[in-house]
């Protein structure tokens, strides 16, 4: 099996962007990142200054290795490892019932659901999965044909679609949190009342 060389493209960029805006989050409060990492309780706490600066820089590395191209296959295995340690983070956490904290993928500054912040999940865990299955796709060889104006304007126009259903999901995941949080309140009202009834 090989992949077009127009997917192969799709998949570069996709990735590159990916990686690239995480890093930029991470490195946007560096501080709220430590505390996400905290947060995780798998580390030493010496081990969480260092690694709040250095998972963001090996991000923005290999989101400009994917746009420049370099060492493909090294940054393919690179990216799916880094993704997977973060999706083993995640897992843990929820095996634990540890949900309650930010995931750390793109944080916002505020720390209640109706600002942004993302609890653990295992929608997290499916969506880390497929980028995953994505990343390692890419070392399926190419076939190296050369690209013209249409095949551009294809791999401008499905980047822009998978970006927007990326965030559709990331927005629904979010909101699915929201509404658990409405409807927990509810219930435990309506189960003291029945009690009181009682």
């Amino acid at each position: 099996m090989m992949l077009d060389s127009a997917i192969a493209l799709l998949f570069s960029l996709l990735l590159a962007l990916l990686l690239l805006s995480a890093s930029l989050h991470k490195f946007s409060d560096r501080q709220r990142f430590s505390g996400i990492l905290a947060a995780y309780r798998l580390l030493p706490a010496g081990l969480i200054p260092v690694l709040a600066f250095s998972i963001p820089l090996v991000e923005m590395v290999l989101g400009l290795a994917w746009l420049s191209g370099w060492q493909l296959t090294v940054v393919t295995v690179a990216t799916a490892a880094l993704l997977s340690g973060y999706t083993v983070a995640i897992a843990i956490n929820v095996a634990r019932g540890n949900v309650e904290i930010d995931c750390g993928c793109g944080f916002s500054g505020h720390k209640d659901n109706s600002t942004g912040y993302q609890r653990l999940s295992a929608g997290l865990l499916a969506r880390n999965g497929v980028i995953i299955a994505v990343a390692l796709l890419m070392l399926l060889p190419s076939n190296d044909r050369m690209l013209g104006i249409f095949d551009f304007a294809y791999v401008t126009l499905a980047c822009g679609g998978l970006l927007l259903l990326y965030a559709a999901c990331n927005q629904l995941l979010a909101n699915k949190q929201r509404i658990d949080s409405w409807r927990t309140p509810l219930l435990n009202e309506r189960l003291s009342d029945g009690d009181s009834h009682a």
